[in-house]
């Protein structure tokens, strides 16, 4: 049954009862006329012409006449009994009754009726209505016309007494408890049958065995109703049911309309007649449960308005009622789209929930409106007798209900678990959604108070303060909901344009002077529709644009909203003047002085509301709770409510004081009334409340739970998606900035993306957030790192004059070697939409100064040199120009399809005009004649250098190759000497010398003055680096001129005879000298050997011989610039590094003991060949026609792949392969970092085998320079990616090579024999060098774990292959501290599933039971030999073991096993015995042999306890592990923080007959509180005895003198093995241990 236009309106009307009763008589109708009606008539109409008085007597006499004739016609007296027969009333009798009551009632005489006939009237009532108790509609079996009769006259009966018992001002004696209760009874059971004939559903639900009888034939099918059997019943059975099916719908819809309108007077009787309390609860619970059912929208709205009415009349159940209320929300149907079918006045497609009307009814009554308020709301007198204080009791009574209602909602909430909870989650959700949907409407003031109550309940109660973590992050959700409603009404109301909101809420000021022909609000004439002028302020309107209807435009005078306010409550207040008569001077000085001024703006506003409400609800009694609600709501804000307080009452009754008051009605459109209270809304206590639900919500970012820092997140995100200025609040800012450095990558992302979404609409906020997001590219997230890259580049797009765009594109350009290859892809895509994509048509054909380059480009060019002036290097910008060449960064479906060509040359025009570009800013610059003008030159000539670095072609073009060498040729004369000026060069060298060999020819005079300016530079620069620009230059310049080879061997003979006649005395001369010539012979090599006029070719030999002369020199500076001589000879004759004299050179200054500058400069002369090498396999490619695709930057080239079996460049790199790889553990950093970068180039040609470097880089791992760990961590990350194996079969080699590391890091020679100093440098104890080294070490084996732990064979077999190191110790010195470090790196692995430290206990527990035994047999048997006893016994407290002995470690079979013991100095002092037997050199070596294997399996132990307490591993999931099995779900690992100290082992090797013992007993316990470990959960299970074994009975030693007989048991390890049972005796009991 739709409903629309619903309010809270359930009183009706008199004459809708008349048109419901007329309706209801259409479907029901007898033929049956009563004889009295027509006389009735007659005499009514005889009486038409009497006085009113007249008229009213004779409509009493005809009814009461109508009424003894009813009650004579149902009342046979008999003389034979004593009390009268009741004859049964025809329905339309009743019917006639019931009209002829409402038109007495509308008359308002019906109280003039004499109350005998009255109580007669209702006794026959009261009959009717008790033969009709018992009948149900429900009943099918039963359901025949007479029983439907009586059921209908039933109803009718209860409509009539209803009609005179709801009549306000009878007497008393009327009211009999027993009629009104049979009423209430008889209307409750209809109420049911109603709601399970109009409902299946709930038919099904509550009486599940119903079921409609059939015929015989078909009691087989009748229990399938609705499945297919149904369709194979007979016709006539179908059609009985279908017609049984139609009467019942038809007499339900009869009834449940008649229910209806008894609903409405039930409401009226609450006011009247106080009812007994069972009844009344009673009638409350039925009505709740309409709620629950469907196609009965109209009874439940009946229904609504009844539990309001009692909610407002029985206050003391209010908390019943909040309990069933509650009570029947938990029953309604959860969905995520729960059902909402109360239609919201005059709003398109607004429903809320039937129950959240309920509760706002509730609450609208709770406000406690005074009886005498609602009686006399037509009486202007204000002669009440309430005092000042009422309408703050009222709000608190508001405030109690609200309270009453979420304490039993939180309440349940916490005393719910999981799925329960999150049902309590959803209603809350949805209650929440049409408490907001509902808000700042004017027919709904409750909607902020139940919203504030709630909002204060979870801040105090279930928000942050709560230990509950579920509950928190459910008042975070509906915290940040309601907030940001409440920012997004703000926003709203700031942002109206509504004339009265602007007017009287923002305070603006009003011209007193306006054209009469144009609109105050729209500012035009033209507009069709009449314009009213007000007589109050004289300004001009249209009727809508007040916000009006055209139809309610005033016809006589006109005034406006504003104005007719004012004047109503100017006249409330006088009419408060002279109402109060008790202080009537005080009150006159006072309210003389209100009668002058006038109402404040926010009075006027409010009395514009109060006038709408009770002009749309005239009708109706509930606007009276509404606006005394509403007046509540203000009065508790207004600090001066005591003095108003009869100001406020008249405001409540205002229609009955301004009665005669002109204009009173309101014409405002609902519309416009609701911009009106949103307007008023912002000034209430809830929208206040804004704040401090933001700060809450900004605490919650700093909680510790990542869970209540992403939902805190959300909310946050929530509200500044209603207001994105919301961030630049400096509170906001510092808590959004506090996530971005979050430890949680989710919450660090999801800071990002709030301020992320918002830069483009608002960049004046992104502004304040870019220093934040700069230093988030340097994440160590992956997804944070572009989200940041994301965000910076829509903060350059989104404003064109934005201040941080420079370093933002350098904070973009430092992540293109991220080692995340979507990340450089992101880089490169970034730049390329700043500067490489191809603008619109329009901006390429704008040109400034008569450039060849458009504008565009030339401010892009300019940017460009802006980001290149703040970086170091240039080498990176030259990756990115790389890449955008080849497009290489676009998505791997388009690199599928192939890339457009047309792009590929969009792009490279773009870098010829940039080139262009620069080339005049050079030439612009160099005409300023500044002293700067270099310094302001070089970021345009280093950007000239980037390109062409990357393609010297874009610097040769076509239309003139020679260019930019004849523009840049001149700036070679420069005399300038600084670092500026170097730099200058050393660029313009290289572009000159990249684009001269591809210029087919150059003019004689430029070529031969750049050979006498380059002559010139090499013979009188002071810097290197230019020299050797120059030296480079001037041998291209040779090759394209063909006459190089002279002036080169010029040159060489120069400089030879300089270094003759220097000798060794000018140190700084000789160094430049021999770097010169070095580069001569380097560079000059291929021309001098291709040169027909060379007479005598260049001597290699005799160069060699001369720097090996100086490189005997004392000074270093000579030596280091002789070995860099001599690696530039190598270069161009590489086949000298394989003769044996240069071979010992080269091998003498990589080693260890080298000074640490000749080893760098040998490392970087082997660098300097492999990439001269690679160049040269780059041009012989593309001389072949093959193109190289490289897009790892500026220097990566492909794979040479098996090179170094062919050529001579593998062949010297291995030659010198293992002198690298030693450098690359050297003890300086500088040597490492240069070691590193050649393994680097030789693995990317793939000169040698890649296994053999493995080792090296796990213990680079442990660098403690981040460059060089980063490094080696990416190399070993490639390799894993290719080869797995070679990483997984050297671990173990390459744990000892960083523990060697480390060792030779921390300055302790590995001479050192003492253990416990050596174990200090891996125990934090002390020394700053120590605790870095070791936290280095850690994080370095750290990482290669987390490389290769995806693969769970991997992870297991590198734990296995570093426990399997305390197996079998070597002999060493350094063997105790290299078990101390593995035992350390074991324990600190990240582990992240639960599978991972199960595998380390496991193995830990194979190798206990290899070695256990055996280690504690000899060591006894050691003992026993020094005390002289050779027999087995127990004379000294000794046992005798048996050769073979099982021994139990966590349930895992110990045999007997065979270790080679620790080395150690054999002329330490013996052990002194106590026998007068001398010990053996071989026995001493033995048994200390056995204690350091002793103490390498009590570390092992000790590392199992601390796993098992870490990570809270109990004896039975330990036991229950295997490694074999398949792991079938991922569990998840909590973690304790707890430390691991292994000081307190002793693993010295003993040196007298007490430290033995010690050792053994430390031993012994160490093996009995292993054993302890599972003895609880052993002791009670029972194991089938396996067969016994070959060699009988093992026993096992606990203590010094009990001796106990062990059983062979099975443990079920997946294998057959052995254990033993607790040890029995005094040992088990007198240690104890901590369970696991």
């Amino acid at each position: 049954m739709p409903v629309t236009n619903q309010v809270f309106s359930n009183s009706i009307r008199t004459e809708t009862y008349q048109q419901d009763h007329n309706v209801n008589n259409d479907i029901i109708s007898s033929s049956r006329k009563p004889k009295v009606k027509k006389k009735r008539k007659d005499d009514l109409s005889s009486a038409t012409y009497l006085d009113p008085r007249q008229h009213q007597d004779a409509a009493i006499a005809a009814f009461c006449d109508m009424l003894e004739d009813m009650c004579g016609r149902a009342q046979i007296i008999s003389d034979d009994r004593d009390e009268a027969e009741w004859v049964p009333l025809s329905h339309a009798d009743l019917k006639a009754l019931v009209n002829d009551i409402m038109s007495i009632r509308s008359k308002n005489i019906l109280h003039m009726v004499p109350m005998d006939i009255l109580s007669k009237t209702l006794q026959i009532l009261d009959h009717q209505i008790h033969r009709a108790e018992g009948l149900s509609i429900d009943d099918c079996e039963n359901l025949d016309a007479d029983a439907v009769s009586s059921i209908h006259c039933a109803l009718e009966s209860i409509h009539a007494a209803l009609a005179i018992l709801a009549y306000d001002g009878l007497p008393k004696q009327l009211y009999k408890e027993e009629n009104i209760e049979r009423i209430l009874e008889f209307a409750r059971h209809q109420i049911l049958d109603v709601m399970f004939a109009c409902d299946p559903a709930y038919r099904a639900l509550h009486k599940p065995n119903y079921d409609v009888t059939l015929d015989d034939e078909e009691d087989e099918e009748a229990g399938h109703i609705g499945s297919a059997s149904k369709k194979r019943r007979t016709s006539k059975s179908a059609r009985v049911k279908k017609s049984t099916a139609n009467r019942m719908s038809t007499t339900a819809n009869v009834i449940l309309q008649k229910l209806c309108t008894i609903l409405t007077f039930l409401k009226q009787l609450l006011s009247i007649e106080r009812l007994s309390d069972s009844c009344i609860l009673q009638l409350v619970r039925t009505s709740l449960q309409t709620l629950l059912v469907d196609n009965i929208q109209l009874l439940q709205l009946k229904a609504i308005g009844l539990i309001g009415g009692v909610y407002y009349s029985y206050t003391q159940h209010r908390s019943y009622m909040m309990d069933e209320t509650l009570q029947i929300l938990l029953k309604l149907p959860l969905s995520k789209r729960v059902p909402r079918t109360y239609h919201l006045p005059d709003e398109e497609q607004r429903q809320i929930q039937l129950v959240t009307a309920l509760l706002i009814q509730m609450i609208h009554y709770s406000a406690n409106l005074p009886e005498v308020l609602r009686q006399t709301s037509g009486n202007p007198s204000l002669d009440i007798t309430i005092d000042a204080d009422y309408p703050s009791k009222c709000h608190e009574a508001v405030t109690e209900s609200c309270c009453l209602f979420w304490s039993r909602v939180l309440e349940r909430y916490t005393g719910t678990k999981n799925q329960d909870a999150s049902e309590l989650k959803a209603i809350m959700e949805n209650l929440v959604i049409d408490l907001l949907t509902t808000l700042n409407l004017p027919e709904y003031p409750a909607s902020a108070p139940i919203l504030e109550v709630l909002c204060v309940l979870l801040l105090q109660n279930a928000g942050p303060k709560s230990k509950d973590i579920a509950a928190r992050t459910m008042a975070i959700d509906l915290l940040g909901t309601i907030a940001a409603r409440l920012k997004h009404d703000a926003i709203l109301c700031r942002k109206e344009k509504f004339w009265i909101v602007q007017v009287l809420m923002n305070s603006e000021s009003s011209d007193p002077s306006y054209a009469r022909d144009v609109c105050s609000i729209c500012l035009d004439s033209t507009t069709e529709g009449s314009i009213y002028v007000c007589q109050g302020c004289n300004r001009p309107f249209h009727v809508d644009c007040m916000g009006g209807r055209e139809q309610d435009a005033p016809s006589g005078n006109f005034e406006c909203q504003i104005c007719l306010c004012d004047k109503q409550l100017l006249v409330l207040k006088t009419y408060c003047e002279s109402q109060n008569k008790d202080d009537q001077k005080q009150n006159r000085s006072r309210s003389g002085k209100s009668s002058r001024a006038t109402a404040t703006k926010q009075e006027i506003t409010q009395q514009m509301l109060l006038n709408y409400l009770q002009d749309s609800s005239s009708a109706d009694e509930l606007h009276l709770f509404t606006r005394w609600f509403y007046l509540c709501l203000w009065y508790k804000d207004d600090p001066a409510s005591q003095q108003k307080f009869f100001y406020f009452l008249a405001r409540m009754k205002s229609r009955a004081i301004l009665r005669d008051f002109s204009s009173f009605s309101s014409f405002l459109t609902r519309d416009s009334v609701k911009k009106i209270t949103l307007a008023l809304g912002q000034n209430s206590s809830f929208a206040r409340g804004f704040d401090k639900i933001l700060q809450v919500l900004l605490a919650s970012l700093r909680e510790n739970s990542p869970g209540i820092r992403a939902k805190a997140m959300r909310a946050v995100s929530i509200i500044v998606e209603a207001d994105p200025e919301v961030l630049g609040d400096k509170l906001v800012q510092t808590a959004v900035e506090g996530r971005f450095c979050d430890s949680a990558i989710s919450v660090r992302e999801a800071a990002l993306e709030l301020v992320g979404r918002h830069i483009a609409s608002h960049p004046d906020v992104g502004l304040k957030y870019f220093e934040k997001v700069a230093e988030r590219i340097k994440d160590t997230g992956v997804s944070v790192r572009k989200r940041a890259i994301k965000i910076i580049k829509d903060m350059c797009t989104s404003s064109a004059d934005f201040s941080h765009y420079t370093t933002a594109c350098v904070e973009i350009i430092s992540r293109i070697n991220d080692e995340e290859s979507s990340i450089q892809d992101l880089v490169c895509k970034t730049f390329y939409e700043f500067w490489f994509e191809e603008p619109c048509a329009s901006q390429t054909h704008i040109f400034k100064d008569g450039s060849c380059v458009p504008l565009e480009l030339a401010k892009k060019t300019e940017q460009v040199v802006e980001m290149l002036r703040r970086m170091s290097s240039h080498q990176t910008l030259a990756v990115v120009i790389k890449r955008n060449l080849a497009l290489d960064f676009f998505p791997q479906s388009s690199k599928a399809a192939g890339i457009n060509p047309v792009l590929l040359a969009s792009v490279r025009r773009r870098c010829e005009l940039m080139c262009k570009c620069l080339l005049e800013k050079v030439l612009q610059v160099a005409e300023t004649n500044s002293e700067e003008g270099e310094g302001r030159m070089l970021p345009y000539v280093l950007l000239l250098h980037a390109f062409c670095l990357v393609d010297p072609t874009l610097c040769a073009p076509a239309s003139d190759p020679s260019q930019f060498v004849i523009t840049l040729q001149p700036y070679l004369k420069s005399q300038s000497d600084n670092r500026v000026a170097a730099q200058l060069l050393e660029s313009i060298l290289f572009i000159i010398d990249t684009v001269l060999p591809l210029l087919r020819k150059l003019p004689q005079n430029v070529l031969e003055e750049l050979e006498q300016d380059l002559k010139q530079m090499i013979v009188r620069h002071s810097f290197l680096t230019v020299v050797h620009a120059c030296i480079k230059c001037l041998c291209s310049a040779g090759k394209v001129s063909g006459k190089g080879a002279s002036g080169v061997e010029y040159l060489i003979q120069l400089f030879y005879k300089r270094l003759d006649a220097l000798g060794f005395d000018n140190k700084q001369q000789v160094g430049r000298s021999l770097f010169c010539l070095g580069l001569l012979i380097r560079y000059g090599s291929s021309i001098l050997h291709g040169s027909d006029s060379n007479s005598r070719n260049l001597d290699v030999a005799s160069s060699i011989n001369l720097f090996k002369k100086y490189l005997q020199a004392e000074d270093f500076i000579i030596k280091v610039r002789a070995l860099q001589a001599l690696g530039y000879v190598l270069i161009a004759r590489p086949e000298h590094m394989l003769q044996k004299d240069v071979g010992k050179i080269l091998e003498a200054t990589l080693s260890a003991h080298t000074d640490a500058r000749l080893k760098m400069q040998s490392l970087q002369n082997m660098y300097e060949y492999l990439l001269d090498a690679e160049s040269q396999m780059e041009i012989d490619k593309a001389s072949n026609g093959e193109v190289t695709h490289s897009v790892e930057g500026v220097h990566s080239v492909s794979v040479a792949a098996g090179a170094g079996d062919t050529n001579i460049c593998g062949g010297i790199v291995q030659l010198y392969w293992d002198f690298i790889l030693g450098r690359s553990l050297d003890i300086n950093e500088h040597v490492r970092e240069a070691a590193i970068k050649i393994v680097e180039i030789v693995l990317r040609q793939g000169l040698v085998h890649p296994i053999t470097c493995v080792p090296y880089l796990i213990a680079l791992e442990t660098d403690p320079e981040e460059v060089n760990s980063e490094l080696a961590h990416r190399l070993l990350m490639n390799m894993n990616e290719k080869y797995p194996a070679f990483c997984e079969s050297r671990l173990g080699d390459g744990l000892q090579l960083s523990f060697m590391f480390i060792h030779s890091m921390s300055g302790v020679p590995p001479e050192v024999s003492n253990g416990k100093a050596q174990a200090r440098l891996f125990n934090n104890t002390k020394g700053k060098s120590d605790v870095g080294s070791s936290k280095h070490a850690r994080h370095g084996v750290a990482r290669i774990y987390k490389l290769i732990r995806g693969n769970r064979i991997s992870r297991n077999r590198f734990m296995s292959s570093v426990v399997h190191k305390f197996e079998t110790p070597t002999c060493s010195d350094s063997v105790i501290p290299f078990l101390i470090y593995c035992t350390e790196i074991l324990a600190l692995l990240p582990f992240t599933l639960l599978d991972e430290p199960l595998y380390l206990i496991y193995t830990i527990n194979r190798v206990v039971q290899v070695r256990a035994g055996t280690l504690e047999s000899n060591m006894k048997d050691f003992l026993h030999s020094l005390q002289g006893n050779d027999h087995n016994g127990n004379d000294n407290g000794m046992v005798q073991p048996d050769r073979e002995r099982n021994s139990t470690i966590d349930g895992i079979n110990i045999v007997s096993g065979e270790l080679y013991g620790q080395q150690n100095d054999l002329n330490m002092n013996p052990i002194s015995s106590r026998d007068p037997h001398s010990i053996s050199r071989s026995d001493l070596q033995k048994i200390q042999a056995d204690c350091l294997a002793a103490g390498a399996v009590q570390l092992l132990l000790k590392l199992k306890r601390h796993l098992k307490i870490v990570y809270g591993l109990d004896d039975i999931r330990c036991q229950a592990f295997s490694p074999n099995e398949v792991t079938k779900t991922v569990e998840s690992l909590s973690k304790q923080s707890v430390p691991f100290i292994v000081n307190d082992i002793n693993i010295d090797p003993p040196n007298t007959y007490e430290d033995l013992l010690r050792r053994y007993q430390d031993f012994k316990n160490a093996l009995k509180e292993d054993t302890i470990d599972y003895s609880t959960y052993t002791a009670n299970i029972k194991r089938k005895r396996p067969p016994q074994r070959r060699g009988g009975k093992a026993g096992r030693m606990m203590d010094m003198g009990d001796e106990d007989d062990e059983d062979d048991e099975n443990w079920g390890y997946g294998v057959s093995s052995r254990s033993m049972k607790t040890p029995r005796g005094r040992g088990t009991n007198t240690r104890s241990r901590q369970r696991l």
